[in-house]
């Protein structure tokens, strides 16, 4: 279907060579189409970008309940999430500028998007206090922002000086350390055990 081809095309080079450097005619050209049948299915190119957005975040929620529903474990659950966001290819530096600049109303939903999601974090932290794997004294709204893939999109866009983002291995590694550093000895015996056996990985 061309709509989902202009999508999964469109995806790919705004996050390599930022949306502001994608016109409409690289698009049509990319994908051997003309820029009117591109029109002939979205309206214009803050058309297409929204329906990339929506299209990932849709992605990313489905991923998110799939992960939730392979254990009942806490711990597992967070190093699921923790080791899936190793398949994630981030964007260059300019592309979340870009929203922010260019597309404030488009920029808003992500936002709202991303709180959602911390909300379900901060749900799964706080069943993981009690359940005595996560250390009673922590903050679980600052744990949220230190396991949110997210935050390290920030940090890679405000620190990048050549267009490079933080490699998700190191990312996953931080975030496997953050856990860690909040877990109860229950916590860390199950990390300790999930660590060798994770095919994602790449010490």
């Amino acid at each position: 279907m061309l709509r989902k081809r202009v999508i999964q095309q469109a995806s790919i080079l705004f996050s390599r060579d930022g949306i502001k450097n994608v016109s409409m005619d690289d698009l049509a050209s990319s994908l051997r189409v003309s820029k009117r049948t591109i029109y002939q299915n979205f309206e214009n190119k803050e058309d297409v970008l929204k329906n990339c957005i929506l299209e990932a975040q849709e992605h990313r929620a489905k991923r998110y309940t799939e992960i939730i529903h392979r254990s009942d474990n806490i711990v597992i659950r967070f190093l699921d999430i923790l080791c899936d966001y190793k398949s994630i290819k981030l964007p260059r530096d300019t592309f979340l500028e870009d929203i922010h600049i260019f597309y404030p109303n488009i920029y808003q939903t992500i936002l709202s998007e991303s709180e959602k999601y911390r909300v379900r974090m901060k749900e799964l932290i706080r069943a993981g206090i009690e359940e005595g794997y996560f250390r009673s004294d922590i903050n679980p709204e600052e744990t949220v922002w230190m396991l949110d893939m997210g935050t390290y999109i920030r940090i890679s866009i405000a620190h990048s000086e050549n267009g490079t983002a933080i490699p998700t291995d190191l990312i996953y590694n931080m975030m496997v350390n953050i856990l860690r550093g909040i877990s109860t000895r229950k916590g860390l015996e199950i990390i300790d055990a999930y660590i060798p056996i994770s095919p994602n990985l790449n010490n």
